[in-house]
């Protein structure tokens, strides 16, 4: 009696916490091993979209892996990746190559396809989920954002209490010629204005880019008090901070982006002090379990990107494979190794930044 007593107080009390951690709409990922033998659950097919070769190779492979280590435990989750190459008319040729088959979600990164992708998707009514992309006006019906937005990447560099910028007065600003950046340049408009900031260099370059003398040696002699960029490939990071290194340059530094957040190319940045942006993931003591098993499998540091594929793949995993637009229209809060976003709206699950100074 005494032993039937028990059995059933331990069922009550798993209950009653099973319960309390399924809200609606709320989701936590598992970043734990590959779960014990459970029920099949039906296949969702994933055709994702990402930059696997060209200058932008970094992060789409780095979301892969992701994406990856997280099948192991949704086996139900069958992904089919192509190749973006980072550019638009590729990544509409991936997709058309994709829309053949029985997909039930896409997933894509970067602005720079994201965006005529968004388009596509919402004209045949397929779902998709979009991270490395702060463009304005990303997100439809049909598109939902797993990221963050040029809010976000502009304000810590004007609001954070250690910002350089406190009491400066004139800034430069180079950014890259593409959706995001253009959003960021944008905002960061709108800041210098509101705080009394006059900016002196207001200039983009074309995606790829290698040589950044001029626009570097006019910001040199622009007399101002700051140098904010916006870049996207570690090509166009490190080219600029080298290049600025090389011509001199004393005044605060600061990457309105995170790409030198990403440890393998922030290893390959000069012996200078700059600052940059960076996901609460890349803080240390944040995630540490996904970040030792992603090192077991990959022999390398895991970059935020990587942790956003990882959370995009759980975060489908909680989908039927009929429903998926509905589901994530569903969710009020989501938890995972990227951090917590609660009050989604508009289909944006936005992640907040934070400056970091290096050196």
């Amino acid at each position: 009696m005494k032993k039937t007593l028990t059995i059933v107080l331990i069922l009550f009390v798993s209950l009653i916490f099973l319960v309390g951690c399924a809200k609606t709409g709320d989701v936590v990922v598992n970043i734990g091993t590959a779960p014990n033998d459970v029920a099949p659950k039906e296949t969702i097919a994933v055709g994702a979209i990402l930059a696997l070769s060209g200058p932008s190779a970094l992060w789409g492979q780095s979301v892969k892996n992701g994406m990856e280590l997280a099948i192991e435990d949704h086996p139900e989750i069958k992904i089919i990746y192509e190749d973006s190459k980072g550019l638009a008319p590729d990544g509409i040729s991936a997709y058309n190559k994709l829309s053949t088959q029985k997909i039930d979600v896409y997933v894509s990164a970067l602005s720079s396809v994201a965006i005529p992708l968004a388009s596509l998707t919402k004209e045949d009514k397929m779902p998709m989920i979009v991270t490395q992309s702060a463009a304005n006006n990303l997100t439809n019906e049909y598109t939902f954002r797993y990221y963050s937005d040029a809010d976000y990447f502009a304000k810590p560099s004007f609001d954070s209490v250690d910002t350089p910028l406190k009491n400066v007065t004139r800034i430069a600003v180079l950014y890259r010629n593409d959706y995001y950046a253009t959003a960021v340049a944008d905002k960061i408009k709108e800041l210098s204005s509101q705080q009394g900031k006059e900016i002196v260099f207001f200039e983009s370059y074309e995606p790829n880019t290698e040589d950044f003398s001029t626009q570097l040696t006019k910001i040199k002699n622009s007399k101002a008090q700051a140098f904010l960029y916006i870049p996207v490939p570690p090509s166009e990071s490190l080219g600029i901070l080298r290049k600025a290194t090389e011509l001199g340059f004393n005044i605060p530094i600061i990457e309105v982006s995170n790409v030198l957040s990403d440890p393998t190319t922030r290893a390959q940045a000069p012996n200078v002090t700059f600052y940059t942006e960076q996901f609460e993931f890349s803080m240390p003591g944040h995630s540490e379990g996904f970040k030792q098993r992603y090192i077991a499998k990959y022999g390398v540091e895991p970059n935020f990107v990587a942790a956003f594929g990882f959370d995009i793949v759980n975060l489908i995993s909680t989908c039927k494979k009929d429903k998926i637009k509905e589901c994530l229209e569903n969710k009020k809060s989501i938890t995972g190794v990227t951090g917590t976003v609660a009050n989604i709206t508009n289909n944006d699950i936005l992640m907040p930044m934070y400056l970091l100074k290096v050196n």
